[in-house]
């Protein structure tokens, strides 16, 4: 069975949309943003975007003996992120870019990040684990421009993001490259937001984890195109 065949199968986002009020969205109680090793770098040379996947992909689960699951079994559990972020503070709720906490790595925001985190994860955390995962799609998108990543951006599954190019079952380890200047409108390289998404599943294909991605913003202030800010979107564990 093809992975990208299994992806697209509609029972499991109808398992993760039934399932979505029990996973405790909003409020004190929600799981923070997942864990994950995706992404060796995502950069941004003129126009290239440069996009480079790790080789050891791992994601983190609530879920039991995910490599073991089939086809069959909650595959949509972990929410997609259909849900616009709250208005406002660069279309990423309240608290702005500046005061988000920020991947150790990269140095991008984490979205609904914060000091809510620790405290989830010492209550939870003889449920969490870390799975092996493989990207089954890629896709890269122009976004909007400012104003209008900050009054409707969208949440990390694919949503109403239309991708404009997209990789289906890319290598781990895979070096990929697009030019931002044809994903924009007009002429050259637009100011505005951009979308690294990826799709996640086990090793086998049998488990659906779900969408996250990389916003960033693309700033032409300087002469040519620079990356400004990026926001890590991921679903909640």
């Amino acid at each position: 069975m093809k992975r990208r065949r299994f992806v697209r199968g509609s029972a499991g986002l109808a398992a993760g949309a039934a399932l979505a009020g029990c996973l405790g969205f909003g409020g004190n109680n929600s799981p923070p943003p997942r864990k994950s090793r995706v992404f060796g770098d995502v950069a941004l040379q003129g126009t290239t975007l440069q996009i480079e996947l790790l080789s050891d992909i791992e994601v983190e689960t609530r879920r039991e003996n995910s490599s073991s699951l089939g086809g069959g079994a909650v595959a949509g559990l972990v929410p997609v992120g259909r849900a616009r972020a709250a208005k406002g503070a660069g279309g990423r709720g309240t608290g702005g870019y500046s005061s988000a906490p920020k991947h150790p790595r990269h140095g991008w925001a984490v979205w609904h990040g914060g000091a809510y985190t620790d405290d989830w994860r010492d209550d939870h955390d003889d449920e969490l684990r870390m799975a092996d995962a493989t990207v089954a799609t890629l896709g890269v998108a122009y976004l909007g421009t400012d104003d209008e990543y900050e009054n409707d951006a969208p949440g990390p599954g694919p949503g109403s993001v239309s991708w404009d190019e997209t990789w289906d079952d890319p290598q781990d380890g895979a070096d990929l490259t697009a030019d931002v200047a044809s994903l924009s409108p007009g002429d050259g390289a637009r100011e505005g937001w951009y979308r690294v998404g990826t799709e996640l599943v086990s090793a086998d294909g049998s488990t659906n984890f779900g969408w996250q991605s990389v916003d960033m913003e693309v700033d032409n202030g300087l002469g040519e195109p620079q990356m400004d800010k990026a926001w890590y979107v991921k679903p909640r564990v």
